[in-house]
């Protein structure tokens, strides 16, 4: 398998009704068939979506959420709702509310398709963390900004941190409006609101967070135990 291709499984079982299950291919084509008019790119557009306003063009993002809307727009955030994922190095198990449960895969499933701004986040999808605390979100996201820093042969630096979450912030604005049409109560809408909420603190705790993260190295500075 290459490098690039992976696999991972979200599985849904409701309190009422069926089951579902969502395979999320980090190498899948681009959604098609008959898409719904909200998809429609200039339908809500990001105003810095960069892809052109092609005749029947769709947004990605909003293309490869639609088995997820479709499926769980009738259903209110707050139902209880047991997760299952799996991935090919572990499987992980939650019982928890749909918006969160949402929220994990939508940050998935965006973060592996085309959207060239989402794309960003690429990297670290592939070392998924469904239910990641704020500080450990801020871990995860600061070490893919410097290993990238430092893969590319740049200087390393926190700079141009803020300006990404600054770039979510107003795609999660933009986006928000445009699924508030498909959803016929709320669970989708307030799991990618929550899924800005939580990208928005994470970008704006970076520094008090990063004071937190910096105790745990000052364990491992010379002459402290387990230091070579």
């Amino acid at each position: 398998m290459s490098a690039l291709s992976k696999k991972i499984i979200y599985l849904f079982r409701l309190e009422s009704g069926p089951g579902h299950r969502f395979d999320v291919e980090f190498d899948r084509p681009p959604a098609g068939g008959d898409l719904p008019e909200w998809t429609r790119l200039e339908a809500d557009k990001c105003p810095h979506c960069p892809l052109p306003d092609a005749p029947g063009a769709h947004c990605p993002a909003a293309a490869d959420l639609v088995p997820l809307v479709e499926k769980f727009s009738a259903l209110s955030s707050i139902d209880r709702i047991d997760v299952h994922v799996v991935t090919p190095e572990y499987e992980a198990r939650k019982r928890t509310d749909t918006q969160t449960a949402l929220r994990a895969l939508m940050g998935l499933i965006l973060a592996t398709g085309a959207c060239p701004i989402l794309g960003r986040m690429r990297p670290l999808a592939h070392m998924h963390m469904p239910f990641a605390t704020v500080t450990e979100m801020v871990y995860r996201i600061v070490s893919m900004h410097l290993l990238g820093h430092f893969l590319r042969g740049e200087p390393m630096g926190l700079d141009g941190l803020k300006e990404f979450f600054s770039d979510i912030d107003r795609l999660n604005h933009a986006f928000a409006g445009r699924l508030n049409r498909a959803a016929q109560r709320d669970a989708s809408v307030n799991a990618l609101l929550a899924l800005h909420s939580h990208s928005t603190l994470a970008g704006m705790s970076i520094e008090p967070e990063m004071e937190n993260i910096r105790a745990w190295f000052q364990q491992t500075q010379a002459g402290s135990p387990g230091s070579n």
